[in-house]
């Protein structure tokens, strides 16, 4: 068993409540705690704490940070908390997250791997306020990054960098003894269009009604599904599915058209290992079978 603690921007794109729901089901996984990031993080923690409640789930649940370490023009708020009324849920208020994620690093040293599916304001926040943090964890992996070779439309795409790049900085700095990024050029090849969705994921269970519901406004918005996180957190336990390569990576915190932008540089002795390939139907079969179990 690994134990995972959880930080998300959950309530916009399905993808953070079917990761989610990934690792409430995941056999291998000790989920200890959850926190959220991103505009009304009050909101987002009743998502995440209704999805649990769907499996009977007791999980800390902490609502974060919704500033950011850099200003940001757009901050948005959770599209699928319409859906909070349709669901069994505690009320949330904000609190100190990246104390609460210190707490559980520093009782638990070496054993917490730190999962970041949203913009990195919590992490960095830990990091900075908490400099032992990163030795104490045994593993962070993040979705986080863009390194294709074609120029992305828009800075913005690669958001959980852009959202604060500032933070993301801090975060792809930071020595971990596992430093794994699982970037927007890989997640974009498990991309299905959202009518296909329920044939890959079964909406047979409680846990998978409240996803959809919670997700069905991102589905109908993008009309397609974009399994960025699922791969994140499937990479912990199934270490295989991905290849990584080490370096360093540099974000881009001054140049407004490249706001959040990342390079990277190969070498031996680098501090992050970045995806670069994956293997899509092993991937898609662990996913399935997990959450259509």
């Amino acid at each position: 068993m690994k134990k995972i603690l959880l930080d998300t921007d959950i309530g916009g794109d399905i993808d953070d409540a079917l990761c989610l729901a990934y690792l409430l089901k995941e056999p291998q996984c000790n989920l200890v705690g959850i926190t959220t990031v991103c505009g009304e993080p009050e909101k987002r923690a009743a998502i995440a704490n209704a999805i649990c409640k769907t499996v009977k789930r007791d999980i800390p649940i902490v609502a974060g940070l919704d500033t950011t370490l850099q200003p940001v023009p757009v901050y948005p708020t959770p599209d699928g908390a319409t859906a909070l009324p349709n669901w069994e849920h505690d009320i949330y208020e904000k609190s100190d997250a990246p104390a609460f994620m210190y707490e559980m690093i520093r009782d638990n040293p070496h054993e917490i791997v730190l999962l970041g599916i949203g913009n990195m304001t919590n992490i960095a926040t830990l990091f900075n306020t908490y400099p032992d943090a990163p030795s104490l964890l045994r593993g962070l992996y993040m979705m986080n990054g863009y390194f294709g070779q074609e120029e992305l439309p828009e800075a913005y795409y690669n958001w959980n960098s852009w959202a604060d790049p500032l933070a993301s900085h801090i975060v792809f700095a930071s020595k971990v003894a596992i430093n794994r990024a699982i970037t927007l050029e890989i997640t974009d090849k498990l991309t299905i269009e959202a009518a296909k969705a329920g044939e890959l994921l079964l909406a047979n269970s409680d846990l998978m009604k409240a996803v959809f519901d919670f997700g069905n406004s991102w589905l109908e918005s993008s009309n397609k599904l974009t399994l960025h996180d699922p791969l994140a957190a499937v990479c912990i336990f199934h270490p295989d599915v991905c290849q990584f390569e080490k370096g360093f990576v540099r974000v881009e915190t001054r140049e407004e058209a490249f706001m959040g932008g990342t390079s990277f540089q190969p070498a031996q002795h680098g501090n992050v290992e970045i995806s670069r390939e994956v293997d899509k139907e092993r991937f898609y079969q662990i996913l399935s079978s997990t959450l259509n179990s």
